[in-house]
């Protein structure tokens, strides 16, 4: 086989391409007589979304987290002072001898003011040994680490609680072919494709979805046939995890609370596994050194829980500037061009990335108004599960944000309707009821932004500095259970 056909499509590559921050937040967000986020309510802006009778709840009250161990960088770190967004990982080690499950974590940013956001992941042994290579070796401690741990291996999501922790190598896209093609994927179209774009897997997934291919179906298909290493429960795993890791170990976003899952759920922390602290600082808020640390509530040794994964809906971001605004960042290729400049090939591939997985094209945004720009993205269920919590994220030019279960059906139903979208107060809601999720069920997450608060125009895509925008979603899922034997 042609060697560009024969590329590893690693887990480490679909991270890089697509990592999208601190996205679904963990904590118990408590009502607000501000209505920033409230699940199930009417939104005027979307005629769909009328409150029912089977209107989801939330809990509006949450357990204190006991706090059993805190983990900090080891000294502080002063932002850089020519970067704009600065993205710095830290190595932290909770030094455990055995698997542990948490029930609860908090993250605590030095300097709010800051700190844009900061994702903490689990990883390996192995990976830690480049870690401890990479930490401080610029003279500065911490390392540059955009989009992701900036560790060859990549990132873990964390293991399922119960899980074991070893993780297998990718294995290539040759080696795939024939899990694919029994799942239903147009092998000989993922091909060509593949090669059309020498084996870059963004450009693959955007050449096989303008060929015909379903590349939100290829993608779980990837999952299943082991792409992301381990066993997943569920393939819209797959999704989840190519889109940075929607869990981690924990994370803060503005708002953010500290998180005590719902009672017999949690993560796993793998025995020997170091984390990786990254911390986004968005420096025109200022340069003073910063200090985050991280609390940690650990479950009693032997206890049974349930393992909590994320469920990731995004739909791409394409916001021109206001109509008669004029400036060389109005224009769309301008503004990618200087992406890539400050951040590399990755800026694009995010662009490109979530466009091919919505299936959508430029001509699907043409004539948007920049004054109030919106987008949306259908993913179906691929397996039964049940949604216990749901999480929203855009930046500061979100107006507003709705997901919702079955849409234009007579099962429709909101599971989330934020109307007035306030960046500074973001956090997750529980259900005080589990939300059923049937195979071939449909997502949708929709997002409306207005571009003239930005100060200086400019055309706004799909990116984690905080002068781009994101629309994500995250739902907070089990498995669904198990249904009893017939006789």
């Amino acid at each position: 086989m042609n060697n560009s056909r024969n590329k590893v499509i690693s887990a480490a590559l679909l991270a890089a391409a697509l990592s999208l921050g601190a996205l679904a937040q963990l904590h118990n967000a408590p009502h607000s007589a501000h209505g920033a986020a409230t699940p199930g309510a009417a939104n005027p802006a979307h005629p769909s979304s009328q409150l029912g009778a089977d209107t989801p709840t939330v809990q509006t009250s949450a357990p204190e987290l006991r706090v059993d161990q805190t983990l900090a960088m080891r000294v502080p770190y002063t932002p850089s002072q020519t970067l704009t967004d600065d993205y710095r990982c830290f190595l932290l080690d909770p030094g455990l001898n055995e698997d542990r499950d948490l029930e609860g974590f908090e993250v605590i940013p030095g300097n709010p003011e800051t700190v844009h956001h900061v994702i903490v992941n689990q990883i390996t042994a192995e990976q830690a040994a480049e870690a401890r290579v990479k930490d401080g070796a610029d003279g500065r401690p911490g390392w540059s680490c955009f989009g992701g741990t900036g560790l060859r291996a990549g990132s873990l999501s964390a293991p399922a609680a119960g899980a074991g922790s070893a993780a297998r190598p990718a294995p290539t896209l040759q080696a795939l072919l024939p899990a694919l093609q029994a799942a239903g994927v147009d092998t000989g179209k993922l091909l060509r494709a593949s090669l059309g774009a020498g084996g870059d897997l963004m450009k693959t997934l955007a050449a096989y979805g303008q060929a015909g291919g379903d590349t939100a179906a290829l993608l779980a298909a990837l999952g299943d046939a082991g792409l992301f290493g381990g066993s997943q429960n569920s393939s819209q795993d797959a999704l989840g995890n190519a889109i940075g890791n929607v869990f981690g170990i924990g994370s803060w976003v503005p708002g953010a609370q500290a998180t005590v899952f719902p009672a017999g759920t949690g993560r796993r922390l793998a025995r020997g596994n170091l984390l990786v602290m990254q911390v986004h600082y968005n420096t025109l808020a200022g340069r003073d050194p910063d200090v985050t640390r991280m609390h940690l509530q650990y479950a009693p040794r032997g206890a049974a829980l349930t393992p909590l994964r994320g469920l990731s809906l995004v739909a791409p971001v394409e916001i021109p500037c206001p109509a008669g605004a004029q400036g060389d960042l109005c224009n769309r290729d301008a503004v990618i061009a200087r992406n890539v400049k400050e951040d590399g090939p990755r800026a694009t591939r995010l662009v490109q990335g979530v466009m091919a997985l919505c299936g959508k094209t430029l001509k699907d945004y043409a004539g948007q108004n920049g004054a109030a720009a919106r987008s949306s993205c259908d993913q179906r269920v691929r397996q039964d599960a049940q949604a216990v919590g749901v999480t929203f994220h855009m930046h500061t030019l979100g107006m507003s944000g709705v997901v919702t279960l079955n849409p234009g059906t007579p099962r429709e139903q909101v599971l989330l309707d934020i109307p007035d979208w306030d960046f500074h107060w973001q956090g997750n809601y529980w259900y005080e009821q589990p939300i059923s999720l049937k195979k071939g069920d449909v997502l949708r997450v929709e997002c409306t932004w207005n571009n003239t608060r930005n100060a200086s125009p400019r055309y706004v895509v799909w990116g984690e500095g905080t002068q781009d925008e994101m629309c994500l979603a995250g739902l907070t899922v089990i498995d669904a259970p198990t249904q009893p034997a017939q006789p």
